[in-house]
Parts: C-alpha cells; structure tokens; sequence
C-alpha cells in the first residue's frame, strides 16, 4: 500500500510540474497514467479500502479527467491549476488518510463507466439458482472505437469476443466481459472496458458476438503485458455486479485468427504471482477471434 502511495505522489508531483511550467503535453501524458490507476483502484478495490477512501480516489480520478480535458481543449472544467495544486498536500496522504477531498463538489470517477464490483464467495460446488431481484439500470456496456492516436507502422489489435462457455448458463443476469490491459505488476495501462449484455445463451454458452479494440498498440506494451477478460453478472441481493470467472492472454498467444482460453476462478490475479486454479475440471474455454492489423499498412 505505501509502495502505491509513494508511487501516485511521485507520478502527481512531476505531472503537476510539467503542467505548472506550460509542458501541456507531457502534463497530460503524465495525468493520463495516473488517472487510468486511479480509477481502476476505484472499480476493483485492489488495496481493499474502506468505501470513504475509495471515493476520494475516485474523486482523484475524476480531477485528473477534467483537467485532461481542459489542457487538451482549452476548456473551463471547474478543476484549473490551482485545483491541481491544491490536491498536491493531499497525494501525500492518498491511500491511507480519511481526510476529506479537496475538491469536494467532484464525484468519484469509474473508468468508461464501469462501477465498482465485488467478488463472489467460492461456493464448494457450483449452485444455479437463480438471483431474482431488481435488475440494474441497463446500458450499452462502455466498448471504445478503434484507436485514433496510433502511428503509421503500430500493431493494432481488435478482439472479436464470441461466447463464454460455463457447465450451467442458467444462473445469469445481465452477464458482460469486462477487459483490461495489464502490465507485469498488475497494473491497468488504459481504460477498462465493459461489453454490452450477453446477446444470446444457450445451457451450457454465453453469446457476446462484441468486438474489443485494445486502445495501446502491441508494440508499445511492456514486456509481461497481458489482456484480462472477467465474466461479470448481476447479484440482485447485493446490488452488486460480481465477477463469476476470468481468462487472460500473454503476449507471446496474440495473433490473428481464432483462439480459445482456459476459463479461470477468481478472483482475477493481474500480477499472475501464482499458478490459476480451473473454474472447473470440465473443459471450458472463452472462445475469442483476434485481428492483428499494422496502422497504414498489412501486419
């Protein structure tokens, strides 16, 4: 936890100097990072935090997008450099303080409007009865379009999700993939992102049929980079969306055509510290088609 404190303060500081001495672009490549780590500790509750401080570092999130915007466009967010400045004193304390948010109007920011999830308790054996209750309130999941900052000559990848497969589909309520982009540590390198609902299922398959298009190019990915999918669904007695199960894919399984991943317990382990346990002695899989492209010309 005080290695990710330290960290934040750090990355805050030298953005904030850039921003304070008019490096607009690095000022905003600076904020960019840390934004995507603040609200990704915001959704997934990594650290295990108290509510309190997970909105303040939601309210972080939310800061460092306004200002992003108002350095990219010139805009009036209502944050401005001295909103900046005065959350300096607070990154010394991020993380491990209950004081209040400087900017106090700000509302907690999930990434692309995914919301914060918890993990369901492992059964010791699956049960499929299903969650009755209230469902959410619905939207198109928070999918981005193709990659508009890419330079002529990067490694593109678009990720064609077709099914999930499970022993018992009939348990799921508004099931979706959540997809993230991980470094060696675990950590987030852009934006989650949420598909839409399922569109179909079938007993023993879950049907997306939803293209992902991985914003960072492959080439700029860190060596032990990895792309996480999580199946989430609706818990209507927590009023929660809880993750069921998770794949991942490392770099050296990227290439174009169709794969099939090994579906995974949770809770998903970004950093990949240990061997992964199998949802189930069955075989599973998360059934994918990868398009590998060069920006401006065949890969």
């Amino acid at each position: 936890m005080e290695d990710t404190r330290s960290r934040w303060e750090r990355a805050y500081v030298e953005a904030l100097d850039f921003d304070t001495w008019g490096q607009v672009e690095e000022a905003i490549e600076g904020y960019q990072r840390l934004q995507v780590a603040a609200a990704a500790e915001y959704v997934e509750n990594v650290l295990q935090l108290p509510m309190h401080r997970r909105d303040n570092i939601g309210k972080l999130a939310s800061a460092l997008k306004f200002r992003i915007q108002e350095l990219q466009a010139s805009s009036d967010k209502g944050v401005g450099l001295a909103g900046m400045k005065a959350i300096k004193v607070h990154m010394k304390d991020i993380i491990v303080t209950d004081a209040s948010f400087p900017l106090a109007w700000l509302k907690p920011e999930s990434i692309l409007g995914v919301t914060p999830t918890e993990d369901e308790p492992e059964p010791e054996q699956e049960q499929y009865e299903r969650d009755d209750g209230p469902l959410p309130n619905r939207t198109d999941g928070t999918l981005r379009g193709p990659p508009t900052n890419a330079r002529r000559g990067d490694l593109l990848l678009s990720v064609f999700i077709e099914k999930w497969g499970f022993k018992d589909t009939t348990a799921f309520v508004e099931p979706r993939v959540v997809v993230s982009v991980r470094d060696k540590a675990g950590e987030s390198v852009e934006a989650i992102q949420e598909t839409p609902v399922a569109k179909s299922n079938t007993h023993t398959h879950v049907f997306f049929e939803n293209t992902v298009y991985i914003q960072t190019p492959l080439n700029k990915l860190a060596h032990g980079s990895a792309i996480f999918f999580e199946f989430r669904h609706w818990k209507a007695k927590k009023q929660k969306k809880s993750c069921k199960a998770y794949c991942f894919m490392e770099m050296d399984e990227i290439k174009s055509g169709p794969v099939t991943l090994e579906i995974y317990k949770k809770p998903a382990d970004y950093g990949r510290k240990k061997a992964p346990g199998l949802l189930s002695v069955k075989p599973l899989y998360l059934h994918l088609d990868l398009l590998v492209e060069r920006c401006g010309g065949p890969a």
